[in-house]
């Protein structure tokens, strides 16, 4: 009887050890899984970073919750391995566990460029969260190949499907003990030459998608077996000439801002809300400028009108689907150009040469000709506005409101583009200018501007007679002007003839000390 009663003791302990362990590799499971669900976020951001959007870079945290998970994982092992009987569920549960946690630990710390032009160096850094639990020995090497879309979805490069020659792609983790890191960087990696797969209809050469796939064959310290981890980066376009480098970043641009998480290598949507599109802009816009002066709502639905060919439009845009077609693919109308094209013209001026007047909101920037007349019309004589160029691509023009004989006229000069200001800045050009006087709304040019003014040539010993370059707004020329055609509203008194109306040349003055 006694010896009945202990084998059922036996066996209910038995069950009850049972339980206890599978509850708590069930619990294991669920963290693991909110592991993963952090980690996917982190890669997201990463992703979304390329635009502007927010972006915490820093791992440690999940590196610690990494460890924390294989040391449960390695506990839990120790205890079924107690266990007289085997436990064959709860082993192989544990042990699909432990491969998920080695696989993903293994993250693309330092993105590759992702715009890459073939034979140019660039560089990329891989880590492993659960460097500290590699074994000795050994050094862990890491390969980088070049995969299409398809082998990215299959993660699996066979030989004789190599798609591109990758050079110097294979690197050592090391160990950083100060910092707890393990890292595998690639400093100079180089795309000798690429294989492209057969474009569909009107698919051009950079609307495809590549990416580095990176494998390490790693062994850990509690495991004598060894296993292969494997991580793909984000979608490169690669390019053989600096012309296609707009295009290729346009790309780049839509499957950042709107892939999905957990997505099938590279699929994104042909469509997307404006609404999207615009904080996309809105934000790859301020992280190229550096500048935290964001676009207005004046700019954003002017561009809402340029991209959906909607220029009288003036409800709400946000829920209207834009296409990427509409993106970077259609020419808008009466231009030679994309919508993107010319966005990115604008940015990249003002990147290189109006930083600091877009920064101190002097530039107002993306506003059509028809909405200048409900801007200025109320406005001092001489009071104008800077804007983009609508018609050029990288061109900033001034517009400016005058009256005369009884007209409201409203004035565009010629833009000014890249060269132009590389030959004299705009503060000293909007120095120049007599017939503007105000800043919109109200604000005295000189003290607007007055910072951005550069001295007047000295003389010196030389002999020679100082020189400078003015803008001068001069006679109506021949050559049709490159923007809008100026314009007026007739006030209330009787029209009278078209007075003719000035654009903008420059012209070089001799300054002497004797005038």
């Amino acid at each position: 009887m006694k010896i009945k009663q202990a084998q059922f003791e036996m066996q209910r302990l038995s069950r009850e050890r049972f339980e206890v362990l599978k509850e708590c590799v069930d619990n294991l499971e669920r963290c693991q899984e909110q592991f993963f669900s952090k980690l996917n976020i982190w890669k997201c951001e990463q992703h979304k970073s390329l635009i502007g959007f927010p972006f915490m870079d820093d791992l440690s945290p999940l590196q610690t919750r990494s460890e924390q998970l294989f040391a449960v994982n390695s506990n839990l092992n120790q205890e079924v391995s107690l266990v007289p009987e085997h436990i064959q569920e709860i082993r192989e549960k544990l042990h699909n566990l432990l491969q998920r946690l080695l696989q993903s630990s293994f993250v693309v710390e330092r993105q590759p460029p992702q715009v890459i032009k073939t034979q140019s160096k660039f560089s990329a850094t891989v880590r492993y969260l659960l460097g500290e639990k590699l074994a000795p020995g050994k050094p862990v090497q890491v390969t980088a190949d070049i995969v299409n879309e398809q082998q990215a979805r299959n993660m699996i490069i066979e030989p004789s499907e190599n798609v591109g020659e990758l050079i110097n792609n294979t690197s050592v983790m090391d160990k950083n003990t100060a910092t707890r890191t393990t890292n595998a960087t690639f400093r100079n990696m180089s795309i000798k030459k690429i294989k492209r797969a057969d474009r569909k209809g009107a698919e051009s050469v950079t609307e495809e998608k590549f990416a580095l796939l990176f494998t390490a064959k790693i062994s850990i310290s509690t495991n004598d077996a060894f296993f292969v981890v494997k991580i793909i980066s984000q979608p490169v376009v690669v390019i053989v000439h600096g012309s296609q480098d707009n295009n290729a970043l346009a790309t780049i641009i839509w499957d950042s801002a709107f892939a999905e998480p957990d997505r099938l290598p590279f699929v994104v949507p042909d469509r997307v809300p404006w609404k999207m599109m615009v904080e996309t802009l809105d934000n790859k816009f301020c992280l190229d400028v550096q500048t935290n002066n964001h676009l207005n709502a004046f700019n954003k639905h002017f561009l809402a009108q340029k991209i959906f060919d909607r220029p009288d439009y003036a409800e709400d845009f946000s829920n209207m689907m834009v296409s990427w077609c509409q993106f970077n693919k259609e020419i808008l109308t009466n231009r030679n150009f994309t919508f993107w094209q010319w966005f990115e013209g604008a940015m990249d001026l003002t990147k290189k040469h109006l930083r600091p007047y877009w920064s101190d909101a002097l530039i107002f920037g993306f506003i059509g000709k028809q909405h200048i007349a409900h801007v200025l019309k109320q406005c001092t004589d001489g009071t104008f506005l800077l804007r983009f160029s609508d018609s050029e691509i990288g061109a900033i023009t001034i517009a400016y409101v005058t009256y005369e004989n009884g007209m409201t006229l409203f004035k565009n000069l010629q833009p000014f583009t890249k060269r132009d200001l590389e030959i004299r800045c705009l503060g000293d050009r909007i120095r120049d200018i007599n017939d503007i006087t105000y800043l919109y709304p109200n604000v005295a040019k000189h003290e607007a501007f007055k910072k951005f003014y550069t001295g007047r040539p000295q003389a010196t010993n030389s002999g020679y007679i100082p020189v400078s370059l003015q803008t001068k707004v001069g006679p109506e020329l021949e050559v049709p002007s490159t923007d809008d055609d100026n314009y007026s509203i007739p006030s209330l008194s009787p029209p009278l003839p078209d007075l003719g109306l000035p654009i903008v040349s420059d012209l070089t003055e001799m300054e002497s000390n004797d005038m």
